[in-house]
C-alpha cells in the first residue's frame, strides 16, 4: 500500500526551538504536505477549530508545558489526528503521561529527518487504508442490497402476493440507483392507452395514480426524471420513473429493470372492465388505494372509500350500473375497482361530507326515475301495505372515511361494505318513504318506529320537549367535534331543536308549519364527518313523539323533504 496516493496532509507544528521547527518544516515541504504554525496552545486550538488537522507536532515544554494538554483537546477537534510529542531528553518522564493523554508517539528532540518522514508516511498509509476499507464496504453494501432485491423478486415468482413484489423492486431500485425518487407504472390496455402506478417512494409520491402515456411523458420531462422501459416478449408492460437519480449504476439498473419486466410479466394482470370508465381489478384497485391512503396517514390528510352494492336481479344491470357510476366519479380524483360483486371507490383528499355528497350523486343517478316522479303520484295506500321483503333488493351505498373509520385500507372497505348492508335494511326501503310528503313520512315512522334491531335501525323517542332540547344540544356538540358538520333543522317557537342548535352551530332552519298536516312537526339532521343522526316526530302537548336513526338515508328524506316544503328562515 503506497503512502504517496494519500492526499497532502495538513501538519501543525507547535513548537519552541528553533532547530526542531526547522527539521519538521524542511520534510513536510518536500514531502508536499501543508505546513501550519501555532505561537501558542491558544492559537493552536483557534487553528484546529477552524479547519481539520492531520498530523500535529508538539513540544510540551511549549509555555512552560501547557502544551501536554494539546495531546488530549486536538484530537476531540480533531478526530483521527495523529499527535506527535516532541520532548526533550531531560523531560523523557512525561512521555508516558502524553501517550495517556492520547498522543500517538514521541519524539526526542532534536528528531531525525527519517523519523518526521516516518511519521507522515505512516499517517499517509492509515489515510489510504481507511479509504480503501471505506470504498469495499460500500460495494459489499451495494452488493448485499443487489442481492437481497433479487432475491426478493426470485420469492415473488414462487409465488409472493403482488404487492409484495412491486414494492420490492421499487425499494430495490431506490437502493441501487440512489435516486431521490422511484415510482412504477404498469401498461393497460391492448392499445397502451393507460399507465397505472403500482408503487412508488421518495419525491415520486406525488406523481399521478392514473396517466395518459403523453401526460405522463410531459410530467418526466419537466422533473428532468429518468425513465426506464420494462418489456417482456409481448411487448412493453411497464415502466419505471427515477426522479434525480445519479448517472453511476447503469449497469445495476439495466440488470434490475430485466429481472423486474421479468417478475411483472409472471403476474397475473385482468383487463379493466371497460378502460374508458376506469374500473380496473381488486389488486390493481387495492395497490394504487394502498398508496394513496399512506399519503394521506403521512401529510394528515382525509380521504374516504365507498362500497356499493348493485343487485343482479335484471340481465346486465349491474353491468349498466357500474358504467354509470363509474361516469360520475370524476377520474381525476377517484378510483373505482370491483371486489366479490362490489363496487369500491376511494376518494383521495375526501372528507366524510364529501364523500356522503358523493353518495347522494351516485343514489341519484342510478334512483333518478323513481324520485323523478310528480309530487301527487307518490306511494299510496296499496304500496304501504306491500310486505317490504317482495320487493328487489335496492341499491346501498356506505362510506367509510379515514381516520374516523379506520387507518388501513382493508378496514375502511370492511366498515363500507358493513354500512351498505345496513343501507339495504334502512327504514326508507321498507316503508317505501323516498315517494311521501314531510307529514306522511313522519306518521309512517311514528306507526312502525322500529322495524329491526339494526345500526340503520330507527328507535322510538318519547321524551320531554326540554330533554329533546338538551339531547339535540349534546348530539351537535358531538359532531362538531369530529369536524367539520352540517345541521338542518324545522322552526318551532320556544326551545325547539332550531334553537338547540343555534348554541353550538349555525343551522339551515326551514319553517314546515304552513305545510298541510306539519304545524307540530320537529326535526333535525346532523352530518358529521363520522356519522349522520337524524330526529324528527311531533310535539304532543308538552312532549316530543317521533323517532331517531343513525341513517344517511333517513338524513337524506327528511332534509329533501325540508328542503322542499319549508320556507328557509334565518339560522
Amino acid at each position: 500500500m503506497s503512502a504517496s496516493r494519500a492526499a497532502p496532509l495538513r501538519v501543525l507544528v507547535v513548537v519552541e526551538d528553533a532547530g526542531v521547527s526547522r527539521a519538521i518544516e524542511h520534510v513536510v515541504r518536500d514531502d508536499g504536505d501543508l505546513l501550519i504554525t501555532a505561537g501558542s496552545v491558544e492559537e493552536a486550538v483557534q487553528l484546529a477549530t477552524v479547519d481539520r488537522v492531520d498530523v500535529a507536532f508538539v513540544e510540551l515544554r511549549v509555555e512552560g508545558g501547557a502544551a501536554l494538554a494539546l495531546c488530549h483537546h486536538l484530537p476531540s477537534l480533531s478526530p483521527g489526528v495523529r499527535v506527535q510529542a516532541i520532548l526533550h531528553p531531560p523531560e523523557l518522564d512525561r512521555g508516558p503521561e502524553a501517550l495517556s493523554l492520547g498522543a500517538g508517539g514521541v519524539l526526542v528532540a532534536p528528531p531525525t529527518g527519517e523519523a518526521v518522514a516516518r511519521v507522515l508516511s505512516d499517517v499517509k498509509a492509515e489515510h489510504v487504508r481507511r479509504r480503501e476499507v471505506t470504498t469495499l464496504e460500500a460495494k459489499l453494501a451495494r452488493e448485499r442490497k443487489r442481492l437481497e432485491t433479487y432475491d426478493r423478486l426470485v420469492r415473488f415468482a414462487r409465488g409472493a402476493a403482488p404487492s409484495d413484489a412491486v414494492r420490492a423492486i421499487v425499494d430495490g431500485v431506490s437502493q441501487l440507483s440512489a435516486a431521490h425518487g422511484v415510482a412504477l407504472y404498469a401498461t393497460f390496455g391492448d392499445d397502451d392507452s393507460e399507465r397505472v402506478l403500482l408503487a412508488s417512494v421518495g419525491t415520486a409520491l406525488d406523481l399521478p395514480s392514473t396517466c395518459a402515456p403523453a401526460d405522463l411523458s410531459r410530467l418526466v420531462q419537466a422533473r428532468a426524471a429518468r425513465v426506464v422501459p420494462l418489456t417482456a416478449a409481448s411487448g412493453a408492460i411497464g415502466m419505471l420513473v427515477l426522479d434525480r437519480a445519479p448517472a453511476s449504476v447503469e449497469a445495476d439498473i439495466a440488470q434490475l429493470a430485466d429481472l423486474a419486466a421479468a417478475m411483472l410479466s409472471l403476474v397475473d394482470r385482468q383487463d379493466p372492465i371497460d378502460e374508458s370508465v376506469r374500473v380496473f381489478p381488486p389488486k390493481h384497485f387495492r395497490t394504487v388505494a394502498d398508496r394513496l391512503l399512506t399519503l394521506a396517514q403521512r401529510h394528515d390528510r382525509r380521504c374516504s372509500v365507498l362500497a356499493i352494492t348493485i343487485p343482479g336481479d335484471k340481465p346486465n344491470r349491474r353491468e349498466e350500473a357500474t358504467h354509470e357510476i363509474a361516469d360520475i366519479v370524476r377520474t381525476t380524483d377517484a378510483l373505482c375497482g370491483l371486489e366479490d360483486g362490489d363496487l369500491l371507490v376511494f376518494l383521495p383528499e375526501t372528507s366524510g361530507l364529501g364523500a356522503q355528497a358523493c353518495r347522494r350523486r351516485i343514489l341519484a343517478r342510478l334512483l333518478g326515475d323513481r324520485r323523478a316522479r310528480p309530487r301527487g303520484a307518490h306511494f299510496g295506500g296499496a304500496a304501504k301495505s306491500t310486505d317490504p321483503r317482495s320487493k328487489g333488493p335496492p341499491i346501498a351505498v356506505g362510506v367509510a372515511t379515514f381516520p374516523h373509520d379506520g387507518l388501513t385500507l382493508r378496514r375502511l372497505v370492511k366498515s363500507a361494505r358493513a354500512r351498505a348492508a345496513d343501507d339495504a335494511r334502512s327504514p326508507v326501503h321498507a316503508l317505501s318513504l323516498d315517494g311521501l310528503p314531510l307529514n306522511e313520512v313522519v306518521d309512517a315512522l311514528l306507526a312502525r318506529p322500529m322495524l329491526d334491531a339494526g345500526p340503520r335501525s330507527s328507535y322510538p323517542l318519547d321524551v320531554a320537549c326540554s330533554a329533546l332540547f338538551a339531547l339535540a344540544g349534546r348530539a351537535c356538540k358531538e359532531a362538531k367535534r369530529g369536524g367539520e358538520v352540517v345541521v338542518t333543522t324545522t322552526l318551532q317557537p320556544g326551545l325547539g331543536l332550531a334553537a338547540a342548535a343555534r348554541q353550538v352551530v349555525t343551522p339551515r332552519v326551514h319553517d314546515v308549519r304552513a305545510e298541510p298536516g306539519c304545524d307540530d312537526v320537529e326535526a333535525i339532521v346532523i352530518e358529521a364527518e363520522h356519522n349522520t343522526w337524524v330526529c324528527c316526530g311531533r310535539i304532543v302537548g308538552e312532549r316530543f313523539q317521533g323517532v331517531h336513526a343513525a341513517d344517511p338515508l333517513l338524513a337524506d328524506v327528511i332534509e329533501r323533504r325540508l328542503a322542499a316544503v319549508g320556507a328557509t328562515h334565518a339560522g
